[in-house]
């Protein structure tokens, strides 16, 4: 849907480039039918529905939520954190919460209240799916280094036993010895991969007997990545990601949404990366056609939104974000 909808922009624009001396009425007009045709594009886009990768950016919930009219009720608690309280506040809030302040016209809150729930009808999901998208081998690396939901302690036996329990695990692994890191990254490997084209969909992706994912399920993700998605963020590129968000879906730009509300670590933060030489030559190969592609579709809707470092300027601002020059 976006993809169509972006295909047909660039004439309008390339026509008022190519013709300096078009008369203002033109150009007014111009730019009025590129404005129509944006809001015809979100309407088709509500409800959105947020895709959300382990270890991608659980604070993304913060930019959702308070975009205007998805959660009204939130409107006067912008000054407070709404990712925060623990590594399992994220799942309660989406379980016992978000339903009953968010409008359900607006943004579809994930059933059952598990954050990384996957695509299960695609024909029915495009054109409404958000997300963000992370380095594959950082998104690992990252899971690996996270004591508080400790999610390398997962194992078959622990899991099926968990998930009977409790809809978030972490909580009740704390201290229990991690596996190796490079069994851990093979459980780990083609994750967005598997919740973009679950060949189980009952199966959760944090689960350590999933289905292992091939190219091929790469390559197709990767097509619904380009295809499907209404907005691609990109972890690495969080501030940019937070401003394309805004210029594409309007709304102010708030100062919670440009933290990093749930750290995997004390003094890790996804704008520094992992030393990867930890994985001795090892890398997710399945993954990285999905990112690839992620990021092909960010760069693209940054040229096609006019997003950058210095058009961002007033969000930053807004939001207290410093930066230097690009």
């Amino acid at each position: 849907m976006l993809a169509l909808f972006l295909s047909a922009l660039p004439a309008v624009f390339l026509a008022s480039r190519e013709e300096p001396e078009t008369t203002m009425p033109l150009q007014l007009l111009q730019h009025q039918s590129v404005l129509q045709r944006t809001e015809e594009w979100r309407l088709k886009v509500w409800p959105m529905e947020w895709v959300h990768f382990p270890k991608a950016g659980s604070s993304f919930i913060n930019a959702i939520t308070h975009l205007p009219g998805n959660c009204p009720s939130l409107a006067n608690y912008l000054n407070q954190d709404t990712v925060s309280g623990g590594t399992c506040w994220l799942s309660d809030w989406l379980e016992n919460d978000c339903v009953r302040v968010c409008n359900g016209n607006r943004y579809s809150c994930p059933q059952g209240g598990c954050p990384h729930l996957p695509v299960t009808n695609y024909s029915a999901q495009r054109g409404h799916l958000v997300g963000m998208f992370r380095d594959p081998d950082q998104r690992i690396l990252s899971g690996y280094h996270d004591d508080g939901n400790n999610f390398a302690s997962f194992t078959k036996e622990n899991f099926g036993i968990l998930k009977q329990i409790s809809k978030c695990k972490g909580d009740n692994l704390r201290g229990v010895p991690k596996r190796p890191l490079l069994e851990f990254a093979e459980r780990w490997k083609g994750a967005m991969t598997y919740q973009l084209v679950p060949t189980d969909p009952a199966t959760l992706v944090l689960d350590p007997t999933r289905h292992k994912m091939t190219r091929a399920d790469g390559l197709e993700a990767a097509q619904r990545v380009r295809e499907g998605f209404a907005f691609v963020g990109i972890t690495e590129e969080w501030d940019l990601s937070i401003c394309l968000f805004h210029k594409m879906f309007g709304g102010a730009c708030h100062a919670e949404e440009f933290e990093d509300t749930r750290p995997g670590f004390t003094g890790k933060s996804a704008d520094k990366d992992y030393d990867i030489s930890q994985f001795q030559g090892w890398h997710d190969d399945i993954d990285e056609v999905v990112y690839a592609a992620a990021l092909d579709v960010f760069r693209r809707n940054l040229i096609m939104f006019d997003v950058s470092q210095e058009t961002c300027r007033e969000c930053y601002s807004a939001a207290t974000v410093t930066h230097g020059e690009t």
